[in-house]
């Protein structure tokens, strides 16, 4: 099976689905210019390299056998493909064992946010009409209610923006607020389908910022603060109330 560049960068980002990730995670096993070409688009690699190029790798010594008859050039070329690629697969085994996990939607969003600065949205259109704009597209993207009213009333943020962000093909609703400092605050939410378990309120610092997250009904909230001391007070409470019930 042959795959693009794309498809390739996309296993590297975490955005296949199982399928198609086993498909690739296959390949490489079997076809070390599958695994070649993978590393050379994965910026990890460099840094795998170095740690192995001080770690001496005895490869298993392969005793070929010796022709009693002429062979064809394949199956010569085919021996010492197996013969070239032993030590490779060595090496490759614990390579792709250590590779940093995949980023999860949170974390993901999380990066994102922590690249805002009260700059970044002091001059964004917030007018009614903008905001029922970008509402109805979030709300048609994620197939169900923002609780507009709750979001414009949360107490001390100001309703800046909702803007549809996409992880591994499921729509990501960031909703952006100001603080009374015109920090950015966010509050995000993605659609993860019916299966999907809840989860319980947890809190946790990620990218520099507090934030707390929580699963119900098949979606995934979260909640992000425009520093790592952020105290999300009451927001907290009418948010949970809000998109729990």
């Amino acid at each position: 099976m042959k795959f693009s560049d794309e498809t390739l960068l996309a296993y590297l980002e975490g955005n296949l689905d199982e399928a198609e990730a086993r498909a690739i995670e296959e390949a490489v096993a079997d076809d070390p210019a599958v695994e070649s070409r993978l590393m050379a688009l994965d910026p990890f690699a460099p840094v795998v390299q170095q740690v192995f190029e001080g770690i001496p790798v005895e490869a298993p010594s392969i005793d070929l056998p010796t022709p009693t008859a002429p062979q064809s050039n394949a199956g010569a070329f085919r021996l010492l493909a197996v013969a070239a690629s032993v030590a490779v697969i060595a090496v490759s085994a614990t390579f792709w064992a250590t590779r940093p996990k995949a980023l999860g939607w949170a974390e993901q969003a999380a990066i994102y946010q922590s690249l805002y600065s009260p700059d970044t949205i002091a001059d964004l259109d917030n007018s009614p009409q903008k905001l029922d704009t970008q509402f109805a597209q979030a709300e048609a993207q994620l197939g169900r209610s923002l609780n507009r009213d709750v979001l414009e009333n949360l107490p001390g943020l100001d309703l800046k923006r909702a803007q549809v962000l996409m992880f591994k093909g499921k729509p990501l609703i960031q909703i952006v607020f100001a603080d009374a400092h015109g920090a950015p605050v966010a509050f995000c939410v993605i659609r993860q389908g019916s299966g999907a378990p809840a989860k319980d309120v947890n809190l946790a610092v990620l990218s520099g910022l507090a934030t707390v997250t929580w699963a119900h009904d098949g979606y995934g909230f979260m909640l992000l603060g425009s520093d790592a001391q952020t105290d999300f007070g009451s927001e907290l409470s009418v948010l949970t109330d809000a998109f729990t019930g």
